[in-house]
């Protein structure tokens, strides 16, 4: 090959590789930006067997939304919301409670268990009724969100002195709160959803409370992946603790807030009933006189002279 020939030929081969570096250098960012997604849970409320079957659960959730929506999934199971918080989550399963108390997340999905959104709670005890809890202790479920306000308004209709129970032991979830009254004994009474707290005595419902809230935490990820992530949600059967979810109903979340604040309550005022009354009821009618005299009329007339008046 002549040597003209050759150089041209280097110099376009030089300028191909320089090409291809360059898309190389454009594709590198791209690429980068493509990270793993992170799923997260906090769900003390649910009746998971273990911290093993909670994490079981959301593994298998994550795989069928990786697969799903075509992206790479991590999960990891919480022991607070604010791990989770601070976690770098982008999407979570959020207990009931703790959504209603930060409605700003976007709602993506509803747990159902036992084939509703929400359940009924009731208040159990070791004791047999309401008397004999004062001065006593009270388990509960410790969320860090608004936990007063879900004990003293939401549970007890803002009707019970917050002073009514001598101590309130926070536990990480359902499982622990229950077992400090059957169990350990440790205290006496514990809210939980119906039928949760086995070998106590229900001493009386204290309402209805939304099941966990499926949250998009990043706010900042494309609405398609977002969508798809929901829609693999809300078609993923599952089993166990949670039974499924079903499309977004954030109104049970925002019903349940307006519970967590204090209820005033007042007598209640009515607008009086017309009353009707018959005249007869207020004049007084006089008796009528049959028996009166008759009076006499001759002395009215004028008698001429000589002329009588029959």
């Amino acid at each position: 090959m002549p040597r003209r020939t050759l150089g041209v030929v280097l110099r376009f081969a030089a300028l191909v590789g320089l090409g291809l570096a360059g898309l190389a250098g454009l594709a590198a960012p791209a690429h980068a930006q493509s990270k793993k997604l992170k799923l997260g849970i906090y769900a003390p409320s649910v009746e998971f067997a273990s911290a093993n079957a909670r994490l079981a659960y959301v593994q298998a959730l994550g795989k069928a939304i990786a697969q799903a929506a075509g992206i790479e999934l991590e999960v990891q199971s919480y022991a607070s919301v604010d791990t989770l918080r601070k976690g770098g989550v982008d999407f979570a399963i959020v207990d009931g409670p703790c959504y209603a108390t930060n409605l700003g997340w976007r709602l993506l999905a509803n747990a159902t268990i036992n084939g509703a959104t929400t359940r009924p709670w009731a208040l159990y005890a070791s004791v047999p009724d309401m008397q004999a809890l004062r001065g006593k202790k009270l388990s509960y479920i410790s969320t860090n969100c608004n936990d007063a306000g879900f004990i003293d308004n939401a549970m007890l209709d803002s009707e019970v002195d917050p002073a009514f129970f001598a101590t309130r032991i926070g536990k990480s979830d359902l499982a622990a709160a229950v077992a400090e009254v059957a169990a350990t004994k440790t205290a006496q009474a514990v809210f939980a959803p119906a039928g949760a707290a086995k070998g106590l005595a229900k001493l009386f419902d204290t309402g209805t409370v939304p099941n966990p809230a499926f949250v998009d935490l990043n706010g900042k990820l494309p609405a398609a992946t977002v969508e798809k992530v929901a829609a693999a949600v809300i078609g993923y059967g599952g089993a166990g603790a949670i039974s499924g979810w079903t499309r977004p109903s954030r109104e049970v979340y925002a019903s349940f807030a307006g519970r967590l604040g204090k209820v005033v309550k007042g007598g209640v005022l009515a607008n009086p009933e017309p009353v009707r009354i018959d005249a007869k009821d207020v004049l007084i009618d006089p008796p009528t006189i049959r028996d009166s005299a008759l009076v006499g009329v001759r002395h009215h007339f004028v008698r001429p002279p000589g002329e009588r008046i029959e």
